[in-house]
Order: C-alpha cells, then structure tokens, then sequence
C-alpha cells in the first residue's frame, strides 16, 4: 500500500470503482485470499502514464470456469512517484459471462446462505471486497458448481 497515495482511485470499468489507500487496500486483500497472480504485459510509459495489459488468474475465476482473464488495457497514472489511479478495462465478453455466472449463483446463495449472502453483500446488492469475502466466496462458488453439475 505504500505505492499508492492517499486519494489513489482504483476503478474496473463498468464493474467496480474504490476512492481511498483503504478501499484499495481491501480490494488487494480480497485478491490475497482469492490467490490472485498477476503478469503485466505490453507495458508502455508515457511521462506519469504507463499502459499496458494485464493477464489475471485466481482461484475465483477458476471456480467459475475462466483459467485466465485478459484485460483490454489497463492504465497507472502516477504522481510524486505513487500510483495515484489505476484503470483497468475487461473485454465485454468476459464481463458478460461473469455477470451471467452471478446472476445464476446469488439466488441460490441466497436460499442456501443467507447468512453469508448478508455478509458478502451490500443492502444493493453490491460484492464487498474485504479478506472475508475473499476467503469464503470460493468455496461456496465451488459448492454451487458441484451442484449444478448433479
């Protein structure tokens, strides 16, 4: 966290947007505890800019069935040497599917756990990004994919 200014905003395009070093903070907890492994490729700086893409996996992607997850683009600008936002874009394909998988798994989360669907989830029905979630969303989507195949 000491790469990140204090203001730093961290945004996926179209799916997840944090403002503050805390929520960002509890976004890369989040990917601790999915066993998220990232590589940067195609990096380009341009003065305070750099441009590149990203490829992601973790243990949640694999649990819905995505070995790997490419990012369109993804953009870090910087400021007195700290990351002060980080803007990431996924194909809209890839979104789709995930946002299909979602629609498919919270009702039956819902049914199945609500008590961990109330911890998981906003009153707006919004993922909260925290080590918790992270550590209990994958099994879960695990259990729920077992039980599809029956």
């Amino acid at each position: 966290m000491t790469m990140f200014t204090e203001d730093a905003k961290f945004e996926i395009v179209g799916l997840s947007n944090f403002s503050g070093k805390k929520q960002v903070k509890n976004i890369f907890e989040y990917d601790v505890c999915v066993n998220t492994q990232l590589q940067f490729i195609n990096c380009k700086s341009e003065g305070n800019i750099v441009r590149c893409q990203i490829l992601e996996r973790n243990n949640r992607l694999d649990a819905i069935g995505i070995s790997e997850l490419k990012y369109s683009s993804c953009i870090f600008v910087f400021k007195d040497r700290l990351i002060q936002s980080f803007t990431a874009e996924i194909p809209a394909e890839s979104v789709q599917y995930n946002s299909d998988i979602w629609q498919k798994f919270l009702p039956w989360l819902s049914e199945n756990y609500p008590d961990e669907y109330s911890k998981m989830f906003t009153s707006e029905g919004r993922f909260i990004y925290n080590r918790e979630n992270g550590a209990g969303v994958v099994p879960l989507l695990r259990k729920w994919r077992e039980e599809q195949k029956k």
